[in-house]
């Protein structure tokens, strides 16, 4: 057992030592952190007043304690419309109520600027409340396009059966970088483990180590664990500090306001039951599961191409680029489903207007539910291949 944590520490030096290792995580963490305070350091006009970003932040939060704790009802939807018909500065209130979620439900049906004329022009009973019989409305037209049976509405619909209506509304902003600050923390942690660690067991073979590294005493099963211990306590370390870059200068800067906000309030056609919270808590240690993930693809590619530009390449397109870029139809069920598993869209802000359901056993689970378990199995399955290649290799004619 101690050659083998001897073995960790100099596989770890190996890493550390890398200049690229700090060129890396260093562009990485510093973007991030630049991500969180660009806000405060950054300065414009705003009515004839220099003030930087931040302040003008924390006016608007100043603006919208007015409306923050109330229900947000067709009581406040007319106070709404009546602030917009009175003046500018009576909106100002209103203004992230309006745009993130009037405006994104209702949509043309605001032109009539009533809510009673809302519902009129939407075919909306009086009796209800626009904003969730139009979420329903909305949801229900997203469940049919993106092709669910039966099973999978019926699902969805027991969901919104028991969700707790009406909403408090609250000020969100801080809660809302948080939470999609992630997404970019991820593509980049995964270009950088790609960086770093693509050539962890590459490197031997490049070299023309190998042949020594293999016949000796520890060569083949305790290296091979060595070296994946020491690339997961890398990626461990290395992204545990690039989310707390990503979370604690928004925190500082708009505090903890909106967390225990309905995450609806910016993606109000969403029927996930979360609270902004909840969904970066989840968020940010799927992120550690997803890092994790990389790190044993990355070392699996780095066996198996025996060549580390050719593994930092593959990964970077398959698991970066292609996900980014392409977006697979509905049509394609499984197909898109699959895609969508991938680590980068589960923690985008639109996954959660993803209603599509994994069925298991005569129930069904949702992309949140499936992708930390499909990703443990993975990463499970991604070592047992690395370590297959690994101890089958056998050095060539040199």
């Amino acid at each position: 057992m101690g050659n083998f944590w001897t073995l960790v520490r100099f596989e770890l030096k190996k890493i550390l030592g890398k200049k690229i290792t700090w060129i890396a995580f260093g562009l990485v963490l510093s973007t991030m952190l630049a991500m969180g305070i660009y806000r405060i350091v950054v300065t414009h006009e705003v009515d004839g007043v220099r003030m930087s970003v931040w302040e003008e932040d924390m006016l608007e939060k100043t603006k919208q304690k007015e409306i923050v704790g109330r229900a947000v009802d067709d009581k406040l939807l007319e106070n709404m419309f009546t602030a917009m018909a009175t003046s500018e500065e009576a909106f100002e209130p209103y203004k992230y109520l309006y745009n993130e979620l009037v405006l994104e439900l209702v949509g043309d049906g605001l032109s009539t600027g009533t809510v009673e004329g809302a519902k009129k022009s939407l075919g909306i009973a009086k009796e209800e409340e626009l904003i969730y019989a139009v979420r329903r409305m909305r949801i229900e037209e997203n469940m049919e396009m993106q092709y669910l049976t039966e099973g999978e509405k019926e699902y969805w619909r027991k969901v919104l059966d028991k969700d707790t209506t009406p909403w408090a509304y609250d000020y969100y902003q801080g809660a809302q970088f948080v939470w999609v600050g992630v997404y970019t923390a991820i593509v980049l942690i995964a270009i950088m483990l790609a960086v770093c660690l693509a050539n962890l067991f590459a490197e031997e073979h490049q070299k023309r180590t190998d042949q020594l590294v293999l016949c000796s005493r520890n060569g083949k099963k305790v290296l091979y664990w060595a070296k994946i211990t020491a690339g997961m306590l890398f990626t461990m370390i290395s992204t545990a500090i690039i989310l707390l870059a990503t979370a604690m200068p928004q925190l500082f800067a708009f505090g903890v306001d909106g967390l225990h906000a309905p995450i609806q309030l910016i993606v109000p056609a969403s029927a996930v039951q979360m609270s902004f919270g909840e969904i970066i808590l989840y968020v940010y240690l799927v992120a550690i599961v997803a890092a994790f993930l990389y790190c044993s693809i990355i070392l699996c590619c780095s066996e198996l191409f025996r060549n580390s530009t050719v593994a930092v390449v593959a990964i970077i397109v398959i698991l970066v680029l292609i996900p980014m870029m392409i977006v697979i139809p509905y049509e394609y069920r499984v197909l898109a489903q699959i895609f969508e598993l991938n680590p980068i869209n589960v923690l985008a802000l639109w996954s959660t207007l993803d209603y599509r359901l994994v069925p298991i056993g005569g129930g069904y689970l949702t992309v949140y539910q499936v992708a930390p378990v499909l990703y443990t199995v993975l990463i499970v399955v991604f070592l047992w291949v690395g370590r297959r290649a690994y101890l089958n290799y056998q050095v060539k004619g040199r």
